[in-house]
């Protein structure tokens, strides 16, 4: 009995030491526990939220990007929010937050997510999460 409990530990340590490779799996288990994908609906939803939703920091990026950086077309825009999305996945501040002071003042920068998140992992749903949250007139055809 205990090799086979040691087995089954083993191998569910195997499944989730690899690296998931789909970005919709990646943001559903690593990012959408603190980023709802929709506004609250109600007081409670809005209290509980532990980050902004998804298209509100989306939002806050991408016209910030667009803003200091000024891009030359929305390919160029993504290029550099994606850039900006997988520095600020391991190295979050103040100084690269693009959210308005009523946001930063509730929800502050995410911690660091080295240990929770690979690079491999960023790579792939940083732009996905472009293509999925960022507003309709910065989207890529």
């Amino acid at each position: 009995m205990l090799k086979i409990v040691s087995i089954l530990i083993f191998m569910m340590l195997l499944l989730n030491a690899k690296e998931l490779t789909d970005p919709a799996v990646i943001f559903q288990k690593k990012c959408q526990m603190c980023h709802a994908l929709n506004s609250p609906s109600n007081d409670a939803e809005l209290k509980s939220m532990a980050a902004p939703y998804m298209p509100l920091a989306m939002k806050s990026v991408v016209t910030g990007i667009d803003a200091i950086e000024e891009p030359k077309n929305n390919q160029e825009l993504k290029t550099l929010t994606v850039a900006h999305i997988k520095d600020y996945i391991f190295n979050p501040s103040a100084e690269k937050s693009f959210c308005e002071d009523i946001i930063f003042e509730k929800f502050r920068y995410m911690p660091p997510l080295g240990r929770f998140i690979s690079k491999e992992e960023a790579t792939i749903v940083a732009p996905w999460v472009y293509d999925n949250f960022a507003p309709i007139k910065y989207k890529v055809d």
